[in-house]
């Protein structure tokens, strides 16, 4: 298949043939209208000449066709009449007259079938082109005078050679021309080709880059001269671009997803096999021992390493449900949508908290006086308040006052508005480089790496889950004297 350039040269150039075959057809027409004209002028004239004969006047009749030096013929050749101008005259049909003189002055006689050819033009005195055989093409005018007919006729010679002579000069000025333009055509095209090339060029190094083990940022993209180089190689040149950065970032979010599942599988298999060990550690000991005591003991802190077990995989479980639900659809919604008293559920868990942490100052501020309705699934979002509360409680030391608000913000336009959850404590601030990753998975303060408070570091991760999931946000602010984790939830439609 021909490259777009030689298409663009090949079509230019076609256009330019038709173009000059038109003019010059037009030209032509034209030039041998205005020599016709010419001739018709001067055969008028000659006619005149050959009506009046010499010196005005008409030449005596004979019964025959004159020729060589005749002097009843002399008028053939009259002043004013140019070399190779055929005169012939009939009388009732019949060519009493017929001849030309040649360039060398020598006057010559008509054959019968150039005399029969002459007879035929007829005598309204419009000039006419005739064949006359070895003469060639002439152009004739008859002219009726007292029962004679006078029949002047010039060569077309001159002027047939006069086109082809223009006919050769506009062959040639088009084929010189047409060899020019596709030359510089040639070159413009090419220029003007050349960002789009690179711009191929581009697209051929990005194919050629492993983008499945290096830098996914994709380092090749079109010069920005490139870009500025005409309309379309611009629009061509900044889709590529945009395409390129579109890869990247795709590319970017898969191996982060895949540092982030593998560092997710390290941890929970870490997470795991403590307990797993403790599990196989007391099983031995139980099996070896016969002390009864010691066997409950060891039993009961089996029990409990299950327990612990049991909760790290059901947390997994549910960070899996709720990634492929956000994953099938953008809304990522709950699999279950009920109204939800969350007035209630704020209430119940705090008094839970104040039973289970005693040790710490539990204040609940509910600013409204009627319970607050959400839509979504009862129990993640009961999981949202006790993750919360948990978490003021375990990373705290006794003593803390945590501060447990909720609230419903009206919207600014006509919406719904949000239902606003706080949980806020006096204790030691979060350090401000744990803050960016607060929310990720198995992520842990600082006060309870030693794992003693039996945190699997996924709390936080499942709210942020959850209330995404509702189509709400959750962020955390810290500051010395105040650590305040804030969930918007859309609705709150009092009952």
């Amino acid at each position: 298949m021909p490259s777009l350039r030689w298409r663009i040269v090949a079509a230019v150039a076609l256009l330019l043939v038709a173009t000059n075959v038109v003019v010059g057809a037009v030209t032509v027409v034209a030039f041998r209208g205005y020599l016709v004209g010419r001739l018709d002028a001067e055969l008028a004239t000659a006619a005149d000449r050959t009506v009046g004969g010499p010196d005005g006047e008409r030449p005596p009749p004979t019964s025959g066709t004159g020729s060589g030096s005749d002097p009843d013929n002399a008028f053939i050749g009259a002043p004013g009449q140019s070399a190779g101008t055929v005169v012939a005259i009939f009388r009732d049909g019949k060519a009493v007259l017929g001849g030309y003189t040649d360039d060398e002055g020598q006057q010559h006689g008509l054959t019968s079938a150039q005399e029969k050819t002459l007879a035929a033009v007829g005598s309204d005195g419009e000039p006419v082109a005739v064949d006359l055989g070895k003469l060639g093409s002439y152009r004739a005018q008859a002219i009726g005078d007292d029962g004679d007919v006078f029949v002047t006729a010039l060569p077309l010679g001159d002027l047939d050679a006069a086109i082809a002579r223009l006919l050769l000069v506009i062959g040639v000025v088009t084929v010189l021309g047409l060899l020019v333009a596709a030359w510089a055509l040639t070159l413009l095209v090419r220029r003007s080709l050349r960002p789009l090339e690179r711009v191929a060029s581009v697209a051929s190094d990005v194919t050629a880059l492993d983008l499945e083990r290096g830098d996914p940022a994709i380092p090749v993209r079109v010069a920005p001269a490139d870009l500025s180089a005409n309309r379309e190689v611009e629009q061509v040149g900044t889709a590529l671009n945009r395409l390129l950065g579109h890869v990247a970032r795709a590319l970017t979010v898969r191996r982060d997803a895949e540092a982030g599942m593998r560092t997710f599988i390290a941890d929970a298999s870490h997470e795991l096999r403590t307990p797993i060990a403790t599990v196989r550690a007391y099983a031995e000991l139980t099996a070896s021992s016969s002390d009864v005591d010691a066997i409950h003991r060891n039993v009961d802190r089996i029990g409990r390493e299950a327990v612990r077990m049991g909760d790290l995989v059901e947390e997994l479980l549910l960070l899996a449900r709720l990634d492929a639900a956000s994953t099938a659809s953008a809304g990522s919604a709950p699999a279950v949508v009920e109204p939800v008293d969350l007035t209630s559920l704020v209430v119940e868990a705090t008094m839970d908290a104040r039973a289970t942490a005693p040790g710490h100052r539990w204040t609940l501020q509910v600013m409204d006086d009627h319970p607050l309705v959400v839509a979504g699934d009862v129990a993640q979002l009961r999981r949202v308040v006790t993750n919360l509360l948990a978490n003021a409680r375990t990373h705290t030391p006794a003593g803390t006052a945590v501060v447990v608000s909720l609230q419903r913000i009206a919207a600014s336009g006509s919406g719904p508005g949000v239902v606003r959850f706080v949980v806020a404590n006096d204790g030691p601030p979060i350090p401000s480089d744990a803050l960016p990753t607060l929310f990720d998975r198995f992520t842990r303060g600082e006060a309870s790496r030693s794992r003693e408070n039996g945190t699997s570091g996924l709390g936080l991760a499942i709210v942020r889950a959850v209330v995404t999931a509702h189509g709400g946000v959750v962020r955390v602010s810290s500051e010395p004297g105040r650590t305040a984790f804030t969930v918007d939830l859309p609705g709150g439609a009092g009952s």
